[in-house]
């Protein structure tokens, strides 16, 4: 597997437990505790797959853009790739949160055979969108640079060369 490939695929591994832990710290500092967890399961991990995909997209994107500029012309830093690979994540975060969880509760709805507007089963998905990109920036802005700066740092490491010149 090429480094590229790796950063992608282990970056949305990471975004995805984040929001599994984000959704888990939240349960148990709402003082119901992981009781009732199986009544809004579903809308809240749904923004797991969400954030998988916009971490996996957004390194893959942001790595194209390193491999298509002069590398020796311009000095990228482990930090900078990691700033701009969570950047352009929580930037794509909103808008595939909202499809995704748009999807799982039209089909969920679908599934069910409930007669109704289908408009109706998914007016508030848009809300429940906000509230995830807000609990996403409180709790996982800070340990996503700091774990995507270890996993650009490898990145830029292999992609280089093994010379430790090349990750700062």
């Amino acid at each position: 597997m090429t480094p590229r490939k790796r950063l992608a695929w282990i970056s949305a591994a990471v975004a995805a437990s984040l929001a599994l832990f984000a959704y888990i710290a939240i349960g148990m500092l709402s003082g119901a505790g992981l009781a009732s967890w199986h009544q809004n399961a579903r809308a809240s991990l749904s923004v797991a797959p969400a954030a998988a995909m916009a971490a996996g997209l957004a390194s893959w994107w942001i790595t194209a853009w390193w491999h298509n500029v002069d590398r020796d012309a311009r000095k990228w830093t482990a930090f900078g790739l990691a700033l701009r690979t969570v950047a352009l994540a929580f930037l794509m975060f909103a808008p595939l949160a909202t499809l995704w969880m748009g999807l799982v509760e039209g089909v969920a709805h679908l599934a069910s055979g409930a007669a109704g507007d289908v408009r109706a089963a998914l007016s508030w998905v848009p809300a429940i969108a906000v509230y995830a990109v807000l609990f996403g920036l409180l709790l996982g802005a800070m340990p996503a640079l700091c774990i995507e700066y270890f996993l650009c740092r490898r990145f830029l490491r292999q992609a280089r060369g093994l010379g430790l010149e090349g990750a700062r």
